[in-house]
C-alpha cells in the first residue's frame, strides 16, 4: 500500500513538471467553496458523501496519524497547484486534548516532541508574540511529515501551495502558514515559493502581538480567516487581558509610580481600585495556565510519552487573527439549521459555511481574478514608495479609469492627465508604452514614482472594492475603486 501510495506520488511529479503560476492574492469565493469541499474529505463516509470533493481536485496523498490524532492530506488542482488539507478535531478525545492543551507559549522557540524528536520553531519576530501550545504540538508532529513533500513539489517546479483548514485544522493552519513564512525568511524556504492560505472556523492561534506578525506577513490578500457570524468556535478560547498584555507605551505602564506621587489617602484610594482592576484578570490568566497548560498537559504527556512540558508564556489574550470575511446567515439559513441549544455544532459544520458561502456577496469574491476591472480606480498606496501618500500627491491622488472592453486606460498622474492602451487576459495586465500624458509641470516626486510603479506591473487581483497591481508575485500598489 505504502510503496503504491509513493509510486503514485512521483507519477504525479513527473507529469506536473511545467505547472502552471497562477495563484493571485485576494479572497475567492470560488476557490475558498472548492477547499472547503476538499477539507470536507476528512469525514467518515457519508459526511464525504454529503459534500463530494470539487471537480478539477484530486488526492495525491493522505498522511498517517500522528502527534494528537492529526492528518493532512496533499491535493493537486488540475492547474497543477498543490493543496495542504489540514484535519480538524475529531470524535476521538486525543484528538480534543490538542484543543484543551490551551496555554501559550512564545511564538518563538523548542517544543520536546519526544525522547528522541525536538520541534524547533518561529512563527513571529515579535519576542512578546505566543500562541496555543496545544495546536503548536499537532504542528510539530504534521511538519516532519510536510516538509519532505514541499521539497519534492519544488523540485518538481511547483512553487505556489494552497492551503486550509477548518476547526481544528484551521486554528493549526495558522500556525503553519507562520512557520513557512519565517522558514522562509531564514533562507530554509526558496524565496520563490508563494503560500495561499484560507482557515476557516478558525479559533483565536495565539496573542495579539502574534496577530500582529501574521498579518503583517500576509496582509496583501495572502491569507484569510472565514468565520459565520453564528458559530461560537471562532470566538474561542477564552480570552484575557491584563495590563502587561498593552504596548510598553500606555497609560498603565507608570500607573504606580503615579498614584505613589498622590497624598496619602488619594494614594490608598487609588491603590484600591488599581488592584481591583488588575488582580482578578492577573488570577485568571495564572489560573488558565495552571488547569488549561499544567493539568492537561498530564493527558498530553500519556499519548506522547516523552513530551516535555514547555516553560508557558505569562498571558492569555488571545486575538482573532489575520483578514476577516465574515458569512452572515439570513432568514432561510435559520430555517435551514434550527438554533437549537444541544446543536453546539450545529453552525459550524462544513455545511452550513458551505450554504453561506454560496451565497456570498461581497464585490469581486466570485473569483479569483476579482469580478470587473473596468471602471474608476483610485491610488490608495504604493508598496515599495519611501514618502508618505500625503507628501506624493497633496493636492490630488492617481486615478485609473479602465475600460476591458476596448483595452483603453485613462486617468491621471495626480498632475497631469493620461491615456493609452492596456492589455488585459485572465489575470494578466499590461499598460501600454508610452502613456499619452499632458504636460504640466508637476512639483515633486509623485508623478514619477506613480509611473515608473505603473510601467513594472503585469498582474492583478480584486478582493472586494480594492484592485491589487503586482509585478509577478509582489504587490506594486492597491487602489480603490470609485
Amino acid at each position: 500500500m505504502v510503496k503504491s501510495l509513493a509510486a503514485s506520488f512521483l507519477v504525479v511529479f513527473c507529469n506536473l513538471l511545467t505547472s502552471a503560476q497562477s495563484l493571485v492574492p485576494g479572497f475567492s469565493k470560488t476557490e475558498y467553496i472548492n477547499l472547503m469541499k476538499v477539507s470536507a474529505q476528512f469525514g467518515d463516509s457519508v459526511y464525504a458523501a454529503a459534500i463530494p470533493p470539487p471537480t478539477g481536485y484530486r488526492l495525491i496523498y493522505p498522511s498517517p496519524v500522528v502527534g494528537l490524532q492529526n492528518r493532512w492530506q496533499l491535493w493537486m488542482t488540475d492547474k497543477g497547484i498543490p493543496v495542504i488539507s489540514i484535519r480538524g478535531t475529531t470524535r476521538d478525545e486525543t484528538s480534543w486534548l490538542a484543543n484543551f492543551y490551551a496555554a501559550m507559549v512564545p511564538a518563538k522557540g523548542e517544543l520536546q516532541l519526544s525522547a528522541t524528536e525536538k520541534f524547533r520553531y518561529e512563527l513571529a519576530t515579535n519576542p512578546r508574540a505566543a500562541v496555543h501550545v496545544g495546536w503548536l504540538v499537532s504542528t510539530g508532529f504534521l511538519v516532519k511529515d510536510i516538509m519532505p513533500k514541499l521539497d519534492s513539489l519544488y523540485r518538481a517546479n511547483h512553487k505556489e501551495l494552497l492551503i486550509v483548514g477548518h476547526s481544528q485544522g484551521g486554528g493549526i493552519g495558522y500556525l503553519l502558514t507562520a512557520y513557512l513564512y519565517n522558514l522562509q525568511r531564514q533562507k530554509g524556504l526558496p524565496a520563490d515559493m508563494r503560500f495561499k492560505t484560507y482557515c476557516s472556523a478558525g479559533p483565536k492561534p495565539g496573542n495579539l502581538y502574534f496577530a500582529y506578525d501574521y498579518e503583517a506577513m500576509t496582509q496583501a490578500g495572502w491569507a484569510y480567516n472565514v468565520v459565520n457570524s453564528t458559530d461560537w468556535v471562532p470566538e474561542s478560547p477564552v480570552s484575557i487581558q491584563t495590563s502587561a498584555d498593552f504596548n510598553n507605551i500606555n497609560p498603565f505602564a507608570n500607573a504606580k509610580g503615579v498614584i505613589r506621587k498622590q497624598g496619602f489617602f488619594k494614594r490608598l484610594a487609588l491603590n484600591y481600585a488599581y488592584r481591583k482592576l488588575t488582580r482578578n484578570n492577573e488570577k485568571a490568566v495564572h489560573n488558565y495556565q495552571r488547569f488549561l497548560g499544567g493539568y492537561v498537559v498530564r493527558s498530553v504527556k500519556k499519548q506522547l510519552p516523552g513530551f516535555v512540558e514547555p516553560e508557558y508564556a505569562n498571558t492569555n489574550n488571545y486575538a482573532r487573527t489575520g483578514n476577516t470575511i465574515t458569512l452572515v446567515p439570513d432568514s432561510a439559513y435559520y430555517q435551514l439549521y434550527k438554533q437549537e441549544k444541544d446543536r453546539v455544532f450545529v453552525n459550524h459544520f462544513h455545511a452550513p459555511y458551505l450554504y453561506l458561502a454560496e451565497r456570498l456577496s461581497m464585490p469581486g469574491a466570485d473569483d479569483s481574478t476579482g469580478g470587473q476591472l473596468s471602471g474608476s480606480w483610485l491610488l490608495r498606496n504604493i508598496t515599495d514608495s519611501k514618502v508618505s501618500m500625503d507628501s506624493l500627491y497633496q493636492n490630488r491622488k492617481p486615478l485609473l479609469i479602465i475600460n476591458q472592453e476596448t483595452g483603453t486606460i485613462k486617468g491621471n498622474t495626480g498632475c497631469n492627465s493620461l491615456s493609452g492602451k492596456v492589455d488585459v487576459s485572465a489575470n494578466s495586465i499590461r499598460v501600454g508604452a508610452p502613456l499619452a500624458t499632458t504636460r504640466m509641470f508637476c512639483p515633486g516626486q509623485g508623478e514619477q514614482t506613480f509611473l515608473a510603479a505603473l510601467r513594472k506591473v503585469n498582474r492583478f487581483a480584486i478582493a472586494g472594492q480594492v484592485l491589487t497591481l503586482l509585478a509577478d508575485d509582489v504587490t506594486v500598489m492597491q487602489l480603490v475603486r470609485q
